[in-house]
């Protein structure tokens, strides 16, 4: 963001370095460690922690302007998700569950709901984890969890437009009145953005050996590119699926195995695998 990269370091700190040279312009301690990267939005740098807490930090200074502190866990996914920002409102997701939008001039709090598991079957799917990065979207807040829930809210009153019972890790990806997710039953679903109605649903499968249940994968994405649906699996195959049918296009063995979203930039959608192999495709 203006020339500059900020980075969360795992040794409770948050880094600027100028774009172009790569020297280090601030350095800030923070209360603990990162497992997601900074947002820059509008001269400031919103940095999530492991023990929940928000930093909004001067991105000229690097000097914090204000925290926000949610429920603290002692378990969680690895990984979490970083903050939205729209406009003047900062959406945060915490791994307890919650989400909050907070004014970015001050942190005052707006509103906040909760994504815990309705059901608990089990110490897994019990996890409320909200790693998936927010959707901020014409008026409404998209946000899934790990333990099954899925809603949009409105982003002026709190209020909750819609519920399903979907649940995933990665951030739903929004393209006009649909929404694509991934869920963590191995399922791509396409949703009405408008009232959460189910459109589609692919199943890509929880298992290379689905039979004797061994061999878990793990899917990451969606990215919407031409027309195409990309999702990746953490046993190295990325799949294309369309949009408007869920209908399985193609595959692509990749060289390794691939466990974060592809990322989509001028045309090119980039992976970058397990082994730290950055890979290419226009």
């Amino acid at each position: 963001s203006s020339g500059r990269i900020y980075a969360g370091t795992g040794f409770a700190q948050v880094v600027a370095l100028d774009s172009a040279t790569g020297s280090e312009l601030w350095r800030t301690s923070v209360s603990g460690p990162m497992r997601s990267a900074p947002t820059a939005f509008d001269r400031k740098v919103y940095a999530i922690t492991k023990d929940n807490q928000l930093f909004a930090i001067d991105a000229e200074r690097g000097v914090v302007d204000w925290t926000h502190t949610g429920i603290e866990e002692g378990a969680g996914l690895i990984g979490s998700a970083s903050a939205a920002v729209d406009g003047d409102v900062v959406i945060v997701p915490y791994s307890s569950g919650e989400i909050f939008a907070l004014r970015a001039e001050n942190g005052r709090q707006l509103w906040s709901d909760n994504l815990a598991a309705i059901r608990r079957v089990d110490a897994v799917s019990a996890l409320a984890d909200i790693r998936g990065r927010p959707v901020a979207d014409r008026g409404r807040v998209y946000a899934i969890s790990h333990s099954g829930r899925m809603v949009a809210i409105d982003q002026v009153s709190g209020r909750r437009v819609w519920e399903t019972e979907v649940g995933g890790v990665n951030q739903p990806w929004i393209a006009g009145n649909f929404l694509f997710v991934v869920s963590t039953e191995g399922d791509v679903v396409a949703l009405v953005a408008e009232n959460g109605l189910v459109r589609w649903v692919t199943s890509l499968g929880r298992y290379e050996d689905p039979e004797d249940r061994e061999g878990l994968i793990n899917w990451s994405g969606p990215v919407l590119a031409s027309d195409r649906l990309i999702v990746a699996g953490s046993h190295g195959v990325a799949v294309a699926l369309s949009p408007y049918t869920g209908d399985i296009l193609g595959e692509i063995n990749m060289p390794g195995d691939v466990s974060v979203p592809p990322i989509l930039a001028n045309e090119t959608l980039y992976f970058q695998t397990d082994g730290a192999r950055l890979i290419a495709y226009r």
